[in-house]
């Protein structure tokens, strides 16, 4: 039976606690690029409505 060393765990949780860093990184860069498109549309709504 294979037994993983101490230092083969370790690594395998710091891989875990990068690709886990990666998508909350990722998923905040896509919600405030959403965010950002909305402004940017109600910004022109607003400034086209009072022309």
């Amino acid at each position: 039976m294979w037994f993983a060393s101490d230092k083969e765990v370790r690594r395998m949780i710091e891989i875990q606690s990068l690709i886990a860093t990666i998508y909350i990184l990722f998923y905040a860069l896509v919600g405030v690029t959403i965010i950002t498109f909305a402004l940017i549309i109600a910004l022109v709504v607003i400034i086209s409505k009072q022309k």
